[in-house]
């Protein structure tokens, strides 16, 4: 469907006509809310806005709250919120990665310089956390809580940058933290904006959990083997940055000839276009792909099985169709 703005956004998951209808005012409410007089700062604060998005984490508040009294208007800020904070992790994250393409165009630190996206970032993070506390406190208070877990898994993946022997129990931690968090947080607050039941409320934070780990499961394998044009941006990016995800930590683990030779690929400063395909190529060829991509399906199935407690209808069916969607557009 295309939102206010132009911003394209792939949605075929989602079989819900309320939050569809919702959803093509979200992009106008953000730009409402990151509005600002100083038009080099709008700039760069819209920046990934008009590229459009997947705009899940905001869909997923929306559905969520159809599973009690749904008032698009109150859900809507509580969205376009969740999508801004969203949005500025992606400001932060490029920084720290040094990343130099997002989303089809260059990222705000290769574009502006590392201080301007740092601030835009947290420009960002202070015009949704305005829009949180038209709410009541409690709603602020479970943000809060929120961003400490998104903030404690960044930090926790920064401090492991390059290390080759993070183990999988950790590596699994790190993303519960950094990406589960943005998936749970919208089910729960969209089931609870809506007065929705506690046992609602309950299977919905459970889903997003299980979902946003399968999500990011499937995004390490997109970075293996996907390309520059369906990425978005270059393949194997984490890598090189030294974030180095469960396909690559596994085969290392395993002390064979081909994780030696990763090792050693992985061990010359600023690996080059070769050194990177020779690591892909070892990965690939181990079989780890195929296996994370398995464990994906697995969390998958779980997240779909939370789901038995709703009511049947377009909402319940979205859901469904979105955690086969986070694994379909890994297959």
């Amino acid at each position: 469907m295309t939102v206010a703005g132009a911003a394209t956004v792939d949605d075929r998951w989602l079989t819900s006509a309320r939050t569809r209808t919702a959803l093509a005012d979200l992009d106008q409410r953000m730009k409402d809310a990151v509005a600002s007089r100083d038009p080099g700062l709008w700039t760069m604060a819209t920046a990934l806005l008009e590229r459009g998005g997947k705009r899940i984490r905001p869909a997923l508040l929306l559905v969520a709250g159809e599973f009690g009294t749904f008032r698009p208007d109150r859900l809507l800020d509580a969205a376009a919120a969740l999508e801004l904070l969203h949005l500025a992790t992606l400001y932060h994250d490029d920084v720290l990665d040094r990343a130099v393409s997002r989303r089809h165009g260059p990222t705000a630190n290769a574009e502006w310089g590392e201080p301007a996206a740092l601030v835009t970032g947290t420009f960002l993070v202070a015009r949704a956390s305005a829009l949180i506390a038209t709410f009541d406190d409690s709603y602020g208070r479970e943000v809060a809580r929120a961003l400490v877990a998104l903030c404690t898994g960044q930090l926790r993946e920064t401090e492991n940058a390059f290390h080759t022997g993070l183990t999988e129990e950790e590596y699994m931690r790190i993303i519960a933290g950094k990406t589960a968090t943005l998936f749970e947080l919208p089910c729960r607050l969209g089931a609870r904006l809506a007065g929705a039941p506690d046992r609602f409320v309950t299977a919905l934070s459970r889903y997003g959990h299980d979902l946003g780990v399968a999500f990011q499961l499937a995004d390490d394998a997109l970075d293996v083997w996907g390309s520059a044009e369906r990425l978005g941006k270059y393949p194997l990016g984490d890598v090189r940055e030294g974030v180095y995800t469960l396909s690559v930590l596994r085969l290392l683990a395993r002390g064979t000839p081909a994780a030696q030779r990763v090792r050693e690929l992985l061990g010359v400063l600023d690996p080059g276009a070769a050194q990177l395909a020779e690591v892909r190529n070892l990965v690939l060829r181990s079989g780890v792909v195929d296996q994370v991509l398995g464990e994906a399906r697995e969390l998958a199935a779980r997240a779909r099985g939370h789901l038995s407690v709703l009511p049947a209808g377009p909402a319940r069916e979205s859901l469904w169709r979105l955690a086969d969607h986070a694994i379909a557009r890994a297959g």
